[in-house]
């Protein structure tokens, strides 16, 4: 019997990460690798994120019960210089893929001041700022960007060409939260898609359209043929285009518009690139001085006159932050159908499921 709980259900963020590890493990995932994806999951999910958070983890496990996804993936280094590397990550999990990208980055910009990587032949990774943030304490700025399959229409097209590329920056302020750039190309994103065909609520008004090119708010009607729509219409569109050639083309790997649906393809590889970056800030300025000085310029941007019936002034990254230490205390909040759908994924694989809640 499928387990039935309220909409507002809210659970213990360290049984859910554990949870997760273990249910991945009883898919034949490795259990350091299975840690990685959970930390990201449930990372996104306290970042009040939850469009990448554990609803992402039905899909990755049913990809790996048909072979879209290889859960003992043989990493291969086909270029590797001081500064950069391009690696082959042979259909990995997307955390897994985009984490090693990211520490390797790092690892170069120890040592040479910059890193660059990319990662072909993964997979969906979550948000782009999960992997940005990893470089803020190593006195570092992060850079993560990666395609997706095509979901966007150029500007004056029909159809789609070009994914909702997603993109992250990250920069330390100090004794202020860092700064974290963190977004798609689109106006809203297929993880809302899915999120509000789980729940039932209606699409954003504006940002999808159907199979036809009108303006929809069912988000069936975007599963079965529409698209999303781009930022700031042509800007956006430009955006997503140089964030395919600085990672698909650049790796000789899949461009957008070749990428397989993952949804709609469970057993086939996974086409996504990422770009993975690190500088070290002391390449160009005192780290303690170039911080102090962001962290003024953070409380000189929330300190703005507001305008009328605004209560704050955010900064990029900063709303998450605060979210998360809400979710710490309170728990994260998990619609019904969501914990159904975990208790399902548990049955299958003989994990215990007895959710630890929050008062």
């Amino acid at each position: 019997m499928v387990l039935k709980m309220s909409s507002d259900t809210c659970v213990r963020p360290e049984w859910l990460r554990q949870f997760c590890t273990r249910l991945q493990i009883g898919f034949g995932i490795p259990e350091s690798h299975a840690e990685i994806v959970s930390d990201c999951l449930v990372e996104a999910n306290l970042m009040g994120l939850d469009t990448h958070g554990v609803i992402r983890l039905k899909f990755y496990l049913d990809r790996i019960k048909v072979g879209g996804n290889n859960p003992n993936p043989n990493f291969r280094r086909l270029r590797d210089n001081p500064c950069t590397a391009l690696l082959d990550v042979d259909n990995a999990l997307g955390p897994v893929g985009g984490k090693m990208a990211m520490d390797l980055a790092i690892e170069k910009a120890a040592a040479n001041g910059l890193g660059l990587v990319l990662v072909a032949h993964c997979n969906h990774y979550g948000p782009a700022g999960y992997y940005a943030r990893m470089a803020v304490p190593h006195d570092m700025i992060g850079l993560s960007l990666s395609n997706v399959l095509a979901s966007m229409p150029p500007t004056g097209g029909a159809e789609a060409r070009v994914g909702n590329n997603p993109y992250a920056v990250a920069i330390g302020a100090g004794e202020e939260p860092p700064v974290v750039v963190d977004g798609a190309t689109s106006k809203a994103s297929w993880g809302k898609v899915f999120l509000c065909a789980q729940s039932g609520d209606k699409l954003p008004e504006d940002c999808y359209v159907d199979a036809a090119g009108k303006m929809t708010v069912d988000p069936q009607a975007v599963i079965n043929g529409g698209c999303l729509l781009p930022i700031a219409g042509h800007k956006g569109y430009g955006i997503a285009v140089a964030i395919e050639l600085l990672t698909g083309m650049l790796a000789g790997a899949a461009l957008d518009h070749e990428i397989l649906h993952p949804y709609k393809h469970l057993d086939k590889p996974g086409q996504n690139t990422f770009l993975m970056g690190a500088v070290r800030i002391d390449q160009f300025a005192e780290p303690a001085d170039f911080k102090q000085r962001l962290a003024e310029w953070v409380r000189l941007i929330r300190n703005t006159r507001k305008a009328p019936g605004v209560e704050r002034i955010w900064l990029p990254g900063e709303m998450e932050i605060v979210t998360r230490q809400q979710r710490l205390a309170a728990g994260i909040p998990l619609p019904a159908k969501m914990l159904d759908e975990l208790k399902v994924l548990a049955e299958q694989t003989n994990v215990p499921f007895q959710p630890e809640m929050c008062s």
